[in-house]
């Protein structure tokens, strides 16, 4: 291991957070910077508090990064022309992407928080970014995502609000990756200025970003929960915005 800094992307996830302790418990404080590429403006509010709480259990505060020429998700799609297809999300690209190549120094050792339950996604992404200094470190722990949530809870940190709420990231609102009705329709119930927003955005970018039967549809096509078959929202989608989008 080199002796660059050591950069933990925090992305506001019970994962990456046990990877940034885990680094600081590795490393020391003087060599790990955790760094968030500031989505804060599309994520739920409640991870300012969960950002608050685990800088206390670091002992030492989060650097926040962002794209200066956008605040939001709503304004790359708008300014791209483009939402999401086969080779990820034209936000993660611009909000997260273009932050962290900005930051980064070639000697820098990087952190992200895939678990010990993801080794497809880590073998991807290595093989994708020969250049980059990886270290898996909660696989080499052996911490799945499971186990983050017990070490999240044990620290005495409440988990962010979206995995109570029944989303299985912490993901932006009404993520555009997502296609599955039982994701959508949950996100209509649960963020439904932000579902309207999104349709009426998706809409007039001629993006269809729901599935159903196999057929893409526009959100706004998606029918009251009522008169939806049970067997398409029993399976919550599993929407990953990790480093290995090519977005």
């Amino acid at each position: 291991m080199n002796a660059g800094r050591v950069l933990v992307w925090f992305s506001c996830g019970a994962p990456s957070a046990c990877a940034t302790k885990a680094a600081i418990d590795r490393f020391g404080l003087d060599r790990v910077t955790p760094v968030y590429c500031d989505l804060s403006q599309n994520e739920d509010v409640d991870n300012i508090r969960f950002r608050r709480d685990c800088e206390q259990w670091f002992g030492r505060p989060i650097t926040v990064i962002r794209n200066p020429k956008y605040l939001t998700i709503e304004e790359v799609f708008d300014d791209r022309k483009y939402m999401s297809g086969i080779k990820g999300a034209v936000c993660t690209g611009q909000m997260k992407k273009v932050p962290r190549f900005e930051f980064q120094n070639p000697e820098d050792v990087h952190v992200f928080g895939l678990t010990a339950d993801e080794p497809r996604r880590i073998r991807k992404f290595t093989k994708d970014n020969p250049e980059l200094n990886l270290l898996w470190i909660l696989s080499e722990l052996n911490l799945t995502k499971a186990r983050c949530f017990y070490m999240v809870r044990q620290a005495g940190i409440e988990l962010p609000r979206r995995y109570g709420q029944g989303f299985k990231n912490n993901n932006c609102e009404c993520c555009v990756k997502a296609t599955s009705l039982a994701y959508w329709v949950l996100s209509r119930r649960v963020n439904p200025s932000t579902f309207s927003d999104r349709a009426a955005q998706s809409r007039k970018l001629g993006v269809r970003l729901a599935r159903i039967k196999g057929k893409r549809i526009f959100l706004d096509e998606i029918p009251p929960d009522n008169l939806i078959p049970k067997r398409f929202l029993k399976r919550m989608e599993n929407v990953q915005c990790g480093p290995e989008c090519r977005g």
